[in-house]
């Protein structure tokens, strides 16, 4: 019997302008401090109509399909198609069945996304949407989340990929789009799940997820994590703890509250891959290692959330989050580069401790932490009613960040890496060594940043079937910069804006228009740029797009056409001096995705685009002190940019037979993609080139109500391909050879 897919419910329409007041902070705070028996004590409240569940329900349909069934990533509880913007979802089905344990891996299924290899030092998730960088546009449940870190998917119930600018919704953002992290909620019925996972090189991993329900409107969820994983690259691992309790209560009621901690621990071998040679990665195995077994990557994440809803009996709702963060990293690693001048047995770019004789590599340290403490809040308030035939979906709302950094460079005085010994491109015996301890810190950089932004939309429907959106953001920022030779201080005040056109004859098929818009200041991720000389970066994107649901709505195909357009794009490389790349650049693009059942044993989920990226205008240089202006090489008019392929498409279908058993297999790809410096000069660039690739990934599962066993097979014809690239030309990081993972599921 075909599944029904659920539709969002719909309250009945306000009778009468909004007469309660927004709720202050305060209240939320307040809120905090009364324990669920006291909010028991309360005046009686208009609750919802009692579900009742059972142990045998099913789990939400969205943990069971690759199809996304719901998202608040519009900051609203939308289906994807009343959306007007492409919107991406991977579900935790998606991830389960491919194995997909990290936030990277978990992104390899949207098309048009791309990965960047160690920008300058910057550690962590670190990706390309669109042609774009969106590692500024990091959310954890709708709040900002751009910390450098490696995230894990231990705790996520999907991810939402909102394409376009991030515009009213978020305010600073890209022209690509919002990764947006959606964590696992507590819920009102049991489950207790435990599964672990070997693999080849080394593979381990354990996580539980256990869910009670208190009472018919109480309940608490925990999910726990460990990972001990080597790979196929030559002495990288990496081992990550993760801890996330949720406490939630009201659940159906009026007053719904909820608090929750994540914590996610990580120690990684950094992984700067193999240099460029001839403008090609270097022919060498690809499980080349050429830092040391003794480089590390630490990160410690801990993130405290409380939220408060209340629920009006006219259907109109209020919630309030507050989060508190901290994030401390460390990061000591030796980078390899080739010698710059085959003439010049001693040239080498950057800052080198050792060279030896006829060597193509030498090697750098990177040694630097950083310690970020960031407070959120914010509150929303969405209501609907009606002003004559017009009907309205309404959201007002407020955000409060305060973000605090020091980031510092360690000494490396005195310390030496043992030299590397290979003589030509082809052999594969880099040599390896003791790296020593460092305690000094230098180069201490502190930012201090205080922003505040109001926003409105309304979603109009004028006609019937026919909606528009409008909405705008305006967002300001102060922020204190100190370093070790001077401070200064910045100010923004920028607006952003959301519009879009539906038109929806079915309910099953929705076409839009939209254009959206957003900013960024000098001050995006701490660039710790002295110069106020340039404008805020500003993004914007026009999508014309199609939206349709077959198959008794469980198979939802999508499309759209766009032109996504940044000016003043700023360097996002932490170790360069600043700098303007480009004063306008644009990417045209087409998409189209799948994802759901096609029959109730087959299931696929896939996404394929084209891209045709160019800078329009290049960038120049200002030096604060004497005002001089450098213009960048005129050559990079018209070039490609980037780490930006001219495609990418992504394929996983699954197919169930009987007696329990699965199958399924998989492929992704992309295009060339180029990388390469800017900066003065006239000469011709030549820039250095990542292939294009094809890889190829499988599973088979034996399933039990109570019980599954799952086998992956990663890369299952050993294809060479590099997964990520440095931007500037440096070295790119092969992906990983053929990998076999065993995952079992007990549930009880």
């Amino acid at each position: 019997m075909p599944l029904a897919r659920p539709q969002a419910a719909h309250p009945p329409a306000a009778e009468k302008a909004l007469k309660t007041p927004v709720l202050p902070l305060g209240a939320l705070l307040f809120g905090f401090a009364l324990s669920p028996a006291a909010h028991a004590a309360e005046e009686p409240v208009k609750t919802l109509t009692p579900v009742q569940v059972t142990d045998s329900a099913e789990k939400p349909s969205a943990a069971n399909s690759y199809q996304g069934q719901t998202t608040k990533v519009g900051k609203l509880k939308q289906l994807p198609k009343d959306v007007p913007q492409g919107l991406t979802i991977v579900t935790e089905k998606l991830m389960e069945d491919r194995n997909q344990t990290t936030l990277k891996d978990a992104l390899s299924n949207v098309a048009g996304l791309t990965f960047n290899a160690g920008e300058g030092g910057r550690i962590g998730d670190n990706m390309n949407l669109r042609g774009f960088y969106s590692f500024g546009d990091l959310y954890m449940d709708g709040i900002r989340d751009t910390a450098q870190y490696n995230r894990d998917t231990f705790n996520l119930q999907q991810v939402d990929v909102l394409r376009g600018s991030g515009s009213m919704l978020f305010g600073r953002g890209q022209a690509g789009g919002v990764i947006n992290q959606v964590s696992k909620e507590a819920m009102l019925y049991d489950i207790n799940e435990v599964s672990t996972t070997i693999g080849t090189h080394d593979y381990k991993r354990v996580t539980a997820d256990v869910n009670r329900a208190l009472s018919d409107t109480a309940a608490f969820r925990v999910n726990l994590m460990k990972t001990d994983a080597g790979s196929t690259r030559d002495f990288v691992r990496s081992e990550r703890d993760g801890f996330a309790p949720t406490l939630r209560w009201g659940i159906g009621t009026a007053n719904e509250f909820s608090i929750s901690h994540f914590y996610l621990k990580t120690h990684n071998t950094p992984d700067y891959g193999v240099p460029f040679y001839r403008n090609r990665p270097l022919g060498v195995s690809a499980n080349t290692f050429y830092g040391t077994r003794y480089d590390y990557e630490d990160n410690d994440t801990n993130m405290t959330t409380g939220s408060y809803t209340h629920r009006f009996d006219d259907g109109s709702e209020l919630k309030s989050v507050l989060r508190f963060a901290n994030y401390v990293r460390d990061l000591w690693a030796a980078q390899p580069q080739l010698r710059t001048a085959w003439t010049s047995p001693n040239a080498c770019s950057g800052t080198v401790t050792n060279l030896t004789g006829s060597s193509l590599i030498c090697r750098s340290i990177k040694a630097r932490g950083a310690e970020e403490d960031t407070i959120t809040s914010q509150t929303d308030y969405t209501t609907k009613f009606s002003t004559g035939s017009l009907k309205h979906e309404a959201l007002v709302g407020m955000e409060f960040l305060k973000e605090n950094l020091s980031r510092w460079s360690y000494s490396t005085t005195g310390i030496a890496i043992p030299a590397t010994t290979v003589s030509n491109p082809d052999a594969s015996a880099p040599g390896l060594g003791i790296m020593y301890g460092h305690t000094n810190r230098s180069a201490i950089n502190r930012y201090r940043g205080d922003s505040r932004a109001f926003y409105a939309q309304d979603s109009i429907e004028f006609i019937k079937n026919w909606k528009m959106l409008v909405g705008v953001r305006q967002d300001e920022l102060r922020a204190d910069y100190e370093t070790p030779t001077s401070g200064y201080k910045l100010h923004y005040a920028e607006k952003s804006y959301r519009s879009g056109l539906m038109y929806q004859p079915t309910d099953e098929s929705s076409y839009y228009l939209a254009w959206n818009d957003s900013f960024n200041p000098t001050a995006d991720l701490y660039q710790l740029d002295s110069s106020n000389a340039y404008k805020p970066e500003r993004s914007r994107t026009t999508e014309l797009g199609a939206k349709w649901e077959l198959f008794d709505g469980n198979l939802s195909l999508r499309t759209a056409v766009y032109r996504a357009t940044k000016f003043w794009e700023r360097n996002t490389d932490l170790e360069s001096t600043g700098g303007l790349l480009s004063k306008k650049r644009h990417t045209d693009g087409i998409e189209l995705e799948a994802a759901g059942r096609i029959t109730s044993k087959w299931e696929v989920f896939g996404g394929w685009t084209l891209m045709d990226s160019v800078i329009d205008t290049p960038g120049y240089t200002y030096n604060s002190a004497t005002g001089a202006v450098t213009q960048h090489n005129a050559n990079l008019k018209g070039m490609r940019p980037r780490n930006v392929p001219r495609y990418t498409y992504n394929l996983w279908s699954t197919y169930k037979l009987s007696g329990g058993w699965r199958i399924g297999a998989g492929m992704e790809g992309k295009g060339n993609r180029l990388a390469y410096g800017i900066g003065a000069g006239t000469t011709a660039i030549t820039p250095n080139v990542a292939p294009s690739y094809n890889r190829v990934d499988a599973m088979i599962a034996y399933e039990q109500p109570k019980w599954s066993a799952r086998l992956n097979v990663l890369n299952v014809f050993d294809k060479r391909y590099y997964e990520s690239i440095y931007e500037n030309g440096g070295h790119a990081v092969p992906g990983t050879e053929r990998a076999i993972q065993l995952t079992t599921t007990f549930k009880f």
